[in-house]
């Protein structure tokens, strides 16, 4: 309890440090290095699994005995760590680029983990465990074989773990670790042209979210389109020596036309909107775009509409990680005021990552007549972000929420604030906007 007590007064004195002169780099770097030091010491696996949601009083014997949170969405968040820690090392020197290679490595291995425990080359799990899960767990659980004899898995992937986890992934770890990313992506394809694009669990069953074919939505769903265009892709670029990734993503492009029917990622009506669908499609734009112009895929003319087209539909929210994936792909577009925008969120990220509900003065904030997604109420104007009741994933979540579930025992991680600001510096440092 006493280690517990100090180890809250000293991210209380770094929350105080950092909004003293929240606006300098150097205070900005001091935040990601306490997030990364929080997932070091208790939201990331020996293994590599990042566990982004885990309560505080049970989370040191969880890591020792492998009764890892019961999370849904392992593979995008251990995915996104994987991938934002490759790019960063491509942007960082010195102790900055050993320290990211060594999280890139670990992250990379519990993504790995996670497709190897199904025993389905190309499935992952959503999460795994060396415990079985509680009695009254959510989600369906399935023993690992062989090898991971004595492991347990969450199945019914969905798409989400795909976009959000392994592209990025994939994506931006290419480079550093050709190898590892080739086997991602081609196991990922293969299970996809195997079972007619949809993910496809051990009963033989699609999973829920799992239809990534062109006819997912009636043809409409543009996140699912993208997705299997990208695995494809991937797969095409890191195998060039079998052809039947080549043929496989012309044919989505030609015959099926999924990316010119994908220019549509962002759907709001009457102000409701999904904002995990944004945070997918910008995770997917920024490998699929680059990739294309890389390997000369007539796709990207497309792409790039699709990316102005989300991008000028999320501006309003003031989301920095969309607004910076938009200036690393689009630098001519970006101008001063869009980094200004996004340096300050950053500025004013709360170091604060407990549920504790929402803050005393949510009264203040008028709300609107119409409640957003699953009848959460919202505020008529995007709420101070330091003023946000606690996200899994801020980047991800409804700039005018007000209200959560106060349970201060549960702590999310900090990768939303990392992926956000090491890519705030790479493109600082291709602008020269900022001295380092």
């Amino acid at each position: 309890m006493r280690a517990r007590a100090v180890a809250l007064a000293l991210a209380l004195s770094l929350a105080f440090a950092a909004r003293s002169d929240a606006g300098e780099p150097d205070a900005l770097a001091s935040k990601a290095a306490e997030f990364r030091a929080q997932i070091h010491a208790r939201h990331l696996s020996p293994e590599g699994l990042l566990l982004y949601r885990v309560e505080l009083d049970t989370i040191e014997r969880d890591l020792a005995t492998g009764a890892y949170p019961e999370n849904a969405d392992g593979p995008t968040f251990t995915g996104l760590f994987a991938g934002a820690a490759c790019a960063r090392v491509e942007s960082s020197e010195g102790e900055a680029k050993a320290e990211a290679l060594a999280d890139a490595d670990l992250a990379l291995a519990g993504l790995e983990l996670s497709m190897r425990v199904t025993g389905i080359p190309g499935l992952l799990a959503r999460t795994v465990r060396r415990q079985p899960p509680r009695a009254k767990a959510r989600g369906e659980w399935h023993a690992g074989q062989g090898e991971y004899a004595g492991w347990f898995w969450r199945g019914n992937v969905s798409m989400d773990q795909y976009a959000n986890g392994l592209v990025p992934a994939v994506g931006l770890c290419r480079r550093l670790f050709p190898e590892r990313a080739r086997e991602l992506a081609v196991a990922a394809a293969t299970h996809l042209v195997e079972n007619d694009f949809e993910l496809t669990d051990p009963d033989g069953e699609r999973t829920r979210f799992g239809d990534l074919s062109w006819r997912s939505g009636l043809g409409f769903n543009s996140i699912a389109q993208l997705t299997s265009y990208a695995i494809v892709s991937l797969a095409a670029s890191l195998d060039s020596g079998e052809p039947r990734w080549r043929e496989t993503r012309d044919r989505l492009r030609d015959r099926y036309r999924v990316i010119a029917r994908a220019r549509t990622t962002n759907l709001r009506v009457l102000g409701i909107t999904s904002h995990s669908n944004d945070l997918m499609a910008f995770d997917l734009y920024r490998v699929l775009l680059p990739l294309a112009l890389e390997t000369n895929d007539s796709a990207a003319a497309d792409l790039r509409h699709g990316l102005f087209r989300s991008w000028l539909r999320v501006r309003e929210d003031g989301n920095a990680y969309f607004d910076l994936v938009f200036c690393s792909l689009e630098p001519g577009a970006c101008d001063t005021g869009t980094l200004d925008r996004a340096r300050a969120q950053l500025a004013a990220f709360p170091l604060e990552k407990r549920k504790l509900g929402p803050r005393a003065d949510v009264a203040d904030h008028p709300v609107r007549l119409l409640p957003g997604r699953k009848w959460k109420l919202l505020a008529r104007e995007i709420v101070p972000i330091d003023a946000r009741p606690a996200s899994s994933f801020e980047w991800k979540s409804s700039p005018y929420r007000l209200h959560a579930h106060r349970r201060p025992n549960t702590e999310y991680t900090g990768l939303d604030y990392l992926v956000a600001w090491w890519l705030y510096d790479s493109v600082c440092q291709t602008r020269g906007d900022r001295a380092h």
